[in-house]
């Protein structure tokens, strides 16, 4: 049995993404035989504060796909077998009084080409440790390259770089905002490239099949 763990006393858990404070690794004779070392293993755990996968991972264990080395796919798509694993939910009310009022904040990101308006609760926080952020830098919008440097008006650059899959449009065609315009691929995900604005494409310089770089003039829609 192995953990592999950069946590220590002081270390600071970030509420951002889904951080991963250790990971087991066990091994045994056979598939059956290391199951019942790794559900021991993550019985033994002591950890408190913090919501785990622990419980998820001890009943996925136990079921009979595992045990025939199958996905589990059906399980992570079952809803009411999630349910169970699912950690209480407070009670409104139950906050202390005196409680300071959580601060909101708006920002506009974008994620694979598509701009989305999203709400952070709390206050903002740097990497591990360092408190209260003292900015907050707001992802490029599209039309403007990853970098920070703006395109001319119109211009749709890539964000990142890859092989384009599939080209939308063509030159001189009418597009709304948000139409798409490409596909780009790119460590093995598409990434769906869209209209900034409606407009015309009055110059397209990407073709199927061919890559772009970051910062690539994908189209110019005026």
């Amino acid at each position: 049995m192995r953990v592999d763990s950069g946590a220590e006393e002081g270390y600071e858990v970030l509420p951002l993404y889904d951080p991963m404070i250790a990971k087991l690794i066990v091994w045994d004779v056979d598939r059956a035989a290391s199951t019942r070392r790794m559900i021991r293993a993550l019985g033994e755990y002591e950890i408190d504060g913090l919501k785990t996968l622990i419980p998820f991972h001890q009943a996925l264990l136990a079921t009979e796909q595992w045990a025939n080395g199958e996905t589990c796919r059906d399980l992570i798509e079952d809803r009411e077998w999630l349910k169970q694993l699912a950690f209480p939910t407070a009670e409104k009310g139950a906050e202390e009084e005196g409680e300071p009022e959580k601060v909101s904040r708006d920002y506009a990101v974008e994620v694979s080409g598509r701009r989305f308006d999203v709400t952070v609760i709390g206050e903002a926080v740097t990497p591990n440790g360092a408190g209260p952020a003292a900015g907050v830098k707001k992802a490029p919008r599209r039309g403007h390259k990853s970098g920070g440097g703006g395109g001319a008006p119109g211009e749709l650059v890539s964000p990142l770089q890859g092989t384009v899959l599939k080209v939308a449009v063509e030159k001189g065609a009418e597009v709304d905002e948000g139409a798409l315009i490409c596909v780009i691929e790119a460590m093995k995900m598409e990434n769906e490239i869209t209209a900034p604005s409606a407009g015309t494409v009055e110059e397209l310089g990407v073709s199927e099949g061919g890559s772009v770089a970051t910062g690539d003039t994908i189209a110019i829609i005026k």
